[in-house]
């Protein structure tokens, strides 16, 4: 359960907070900024994204945060989906909600599901339908009631409160002294049931050793199987379903090819700047042998994760070699992005550059722009998209190699980058 945590929990802070900025356009409400001390009044949905963040108010859509400390206290008509390190969320949820952070508090009163995962989690609130929690610890308070059926996986479990329809518990360490009606299923290392706890059962226990049951408990049927409990796949609960899609972030192909478009551009420049004489060679490859360009380019990139793996392991036999061999492996993705990028100034200098003699950092420019947004238009298309992009790739690794290792000079000493 940890892993899967750490996991969702990475994946949605950094794919959130690209993805939200590159698509939050689409939202209703906007709040963007460092420290936000927020009093909403909107009919719409609510996008945050912030470093701290207090709000109150109404929401009348769904609300979504990404933010490092959150304290909300909110009446939100609509889903609640929420990223942060530190949360408090207080106030009425008629939607579902998903939360993950490090320190969590809810006391909402939650009028559907509830997925949430942090380190620490304490639920106060109450939840109508079912809750999925994941933490390294996590506290079920005397005030907390959850109406549907509860999963939960923690290292620490300490349940004070009241679960309605059962509960399936995956925990090291379980200590029960609230109310839990329906069947329940622990697997853990150690379980403590302790004065004024109620199970009406049936009650399933699996563990290395028999439960601790404190007088004045009172606990149903209760089944108890010896059970050889292992830290580690143990934890492999509850299914905590958050997800980039369920926070209205599901970044589009034109995002993303934007993005990569303009970079491949800029670094296009650079390098026409830096050495121009080494580009006009490339090209100059590639006009001369498209054909072999292509083919190469296919060789080159089907054994260069061999030839980088098999540099690395040599280079890290000696003492002088370990800097660079990690060097060579950071280098490999420079590599790779500018092959593409060279697949794109060749591919614009060959249909621009009707004279073939070495272009002008103006037509270069201008030339790959061209190229660029037109291999990135197309690259979009699902399956052509995915062929032409590794076309102009290999195009671009494949002219560099000719210059690189060409004897002959296509142009007037024009040495390859």
């Amino acid at each position: 359960m940890l892993k899967s945590l750490k996991k969702y929990m990475g994946s949605l802070l950094v794919a959130g907070l690209l993805c939200g900025a590159a698509s939050g356009a689409a939202q209703a409400g906007q709040y963007i900024g460092g420290d936000l001390n927020l009093s909403l009044d909107e009919n719409d949905d609510v996008l945050v994204l912030a470093a701290d963040v207090v709000g109150e108010g109404r929401v009348g859509g769904d609300l979504t945060v990404f933010a490092a400390d959150v304290r909300m206290n909110l009446t939100v008509e609509g889903e609640v989906q929420i990223v942060a390190a530190d949360i408090e969320i207080d106030g009425a949820i008629d939607g579902e909600v998903g939360i993950a952070g490090a320190d969590i508090r809810i006391g909402a009163d939650i009028f559907n599901d509830l997925d949430a995962a942090g380190a620490d989690l304490t639920l106060s609130g109450t939840v109508a339908g079912d809750a999925a929690l994941a933490g390294a610890t996590v506290i079920i308070t005397p005030d907390a009631i959850v109406s549907g059926r509860t999963e939960i996986g923690a290292r620490e479990l300490y349940m004070e409160g009241r679960l309605e329809q059962g509960a399936e518990i995956h925990a090291r360490d379980v200590v029960i002294s609230g109310t839990i009606e329906g069947p329940v299923d622990i697997r853990a290392r150690d379980v403590v049931i302790e004065s004024g706890a109620v199970l009406t059962g049936p009650v399933t226990i699996r563990s290395p050793k028999p439960p601790s049951v404190a007088e004045g408990a009172q606990v149903g049927d209760l089944d108890y199987q010896q059970y050889d409990f292992d830290e580690d796949s143990d934890f492999d609960h509850p299914n905590v379903n958050i997800g980039i899609d369920d926070f209205g972030f599901a970044p589009s192909p034109w995002a993303f090819g934007g993005v990569f478009t303009a970079s491949a551009f800029l670094l296009g420049l650079l390098v026409s700047l830096a050495s121009p004489k080494g580009v006009a060679g490339i090209a100059s490859a590639f006009r001369r042998q498209p054909w072999l360009s292509g083919l190469l380019g296919l060789v080159v990139l089907a054994v260069l994760p061999v030839l980088t793996l098999t540099l690395f392991v040599l280079l890290l036999a000696t003492v002088i070699g370990i800097p660079l061999a990690f060097l060579l492996i950071f280098a490999l993705p420079i590599v790779l992005f500018l092959s593409y990028v060279f697949g794109g100034i060749v591919i614009g200098d060959l249909v621009m550059n009707r004279s073939g003699e070495p272009a002008r950092f103006g037509l270069r420019a201008g030339s790959m722009l061209a190229a660029l947004l037109v291999i990135g238009l197309l690259s979009v298309i699902p399956l052509l998209g995915w062929l032409i992009s590794t076309i102009v790739f290999c195009i671009g690794l494949g002219a560099w190699t000719i210059a690189l290792f060409s004897r002959t000079k296509p142009a007037q000493n024009m040495d390859a980058v």
